[in-house]
C-alpha cells in the first residue's frame, strides 16, 4: 500500500513540478508572482480539448494548445507586466489577477462551467503488477515526460546561450543589458516557455484525472503551483521540483490515510506548519546583494 501510494504521489508531484517550474522561473528573474500563469495554461488545455473533439490529430491539437499558451503569456508579459516592471510588486500582481479573471471568464463564455471528460487519445492505457503494487502505464508516461522535460530544462539553462542569458538576468537585469543581453526578449521567452510547460503539465493532469474544468487554472496552476514553489523554495528550480513532490506525497497520503473529502484542508494545514518552521522553504534561491 505504501509503495502504491508513493508511485501515485510521484505521478501527481511530477505534474505539479511542471506547473511550478514556469511559475518559479518568472519569480527567479523578476521576483514577481505571475498570478495569470494558471489561467493561461488552462486556455491552452481547453484549446487542445476543443480540437480533439473535432477529430483533429491529437499531436496537432497538443501543439496548437502549446502555441496558444506560449503566445498568451507573451501578451501577458508585454502588456500586463513589462509596463509595470518598475512599479513595485503590488501593481503587477493586481494586473496579473485581472488578466487571470479575464481569461477565466473567457473560458466560461466559450466552454461553460461544466466538468468535461478528457482523453488525449495518444496513450495506450493498461496496468501491470509488480508484487502487490499495481502500476499504470499512464503513470510511467507522466513520470517519463516530466522528468525528461525537467532534465532538458536544466541542461538548457546550463549549456545554451539563452539559458546563460536567463541566469544572468536573474542576477541583475541592468548588468545583463550592459553586457548586450536583450533582457526584454529573454524575459518574454521565459514567460512563453513557462506557459508551455504549464500547458503540458495541465494536459497530463487532465489526462491523469480524465476530466477538464474551468478551475484547473486557479486551483492547480496558481494555488498548487504557488504552494509547491514556496514549499521547495521560491526562485529555485530544484526547490520547485522538491516542493511539488512534497505536495504530491502529502495529498496522496492524506487522501489514503486521513480523509479524501478534507484532503486540501489537511494539506494546507501541513503546509502552514511547515512554513512557520522553514519560511524560506527547503531549497531557497541563494540571492546575494551587492553594494
Amino acid at each position: 500500500m505504501v509503495i502504491q501510494n508513493l508511485i501515485n504521489a510521484l505521478s501527481v508531484g511530477s505534474v505539479y513540478a511542471l506547473l511550478a517550474i514556469g511559475y518559479n522561473m518568472v519569480y527567479g528573474i523578476l521576483e514577481k508572482l505571475n498570478f495569470a500563469h494558471g489561467d493561461v495554461y488552462a486556455v491552452g488545455c481547453f484549446v487542445t480539448y476543443a480540437l480533439i473533439l473535432t477529430a483533429t490529430n491529437p499531436f496537432i491539437a497538443i501543439f496548437t494548445g502549446l502555441v496558444v499558451g506560449f503566445l498568451l503569456n507573451l501578451g501577458v508579459e508585454r502588456f500586463a507586466y513589462r509596463p509595470l516592471r518598475k512599479a513595485g510588486r503590488i501593481a503587477p500582481t493586481i494586473s496579473a489577477v485581472g488578466i487571470a479573471y479575464i481569461m477565466r471568464n473567457a473560458i466560461q463564455l466559450i466552454w461553460g462551467p461544466e466538468t468535461f471528460s478528457f482523453d488525449l487519445k495518444i496513450f495506450k492505457l493498461s496496468h501491470f503488477k509488480v508484487g502487490n503494487t499495481q502500476i499504470g502505464t499512464l503513470q510511467i508516461y507522466i513520470l517519463a515526460i516530466s522528468i525528461g522535460l525537467m532534465i532538458l530544462l536544466s541542461l538548457a539553462l546550463k549549456y545554451t546561450k539563452w539559458g546563460q542569458a536567463i541566469v544572468c538576468i536573474s542576477q541583475s537585469i541592468p548588468t545583463s543589458e550592459l553586457m548586450g543581453i536583450p533582457a526584454n526578449r529573454v524575459i518574454a521567452l521565459v514567460y512563453g516557455f513557462g506557459a508551455t510547460l504549464g500547458v503540458i503539465g495541465g494536459l497530463l493532469f487532465c489526462t491523469y484525472y480524465q476530466m477538464i474544468y474551468i478551475g484547473i487554472g486557479f486551483a492547480y496552476g496558481t494555488m498548487k503551483a504557488w504552494m509547491a514553489s514556496i514549499w521547495g523554495g521560491i526562485g529555485s528550480l530544484k526547490g520547485s521540483v522538491i516542493g511539488a513532490m512534497a505536495l504530491g506525497i502529502s495529498e496522496v497520503f492524506v487522501s489514503s490515510y486521513v480523509s479524501s473529502n478534507f484532503r486540501d484542508a489537511f494539506v494546507w494545514l501541513i503546509f502552514i506548519v511547515f512554513i512557520l518552521i522553514w519560511p524560506r522553504g527547503m531549497y531557497p534561491a541563494q540571492i546575494s546583494e551587492k553594494i
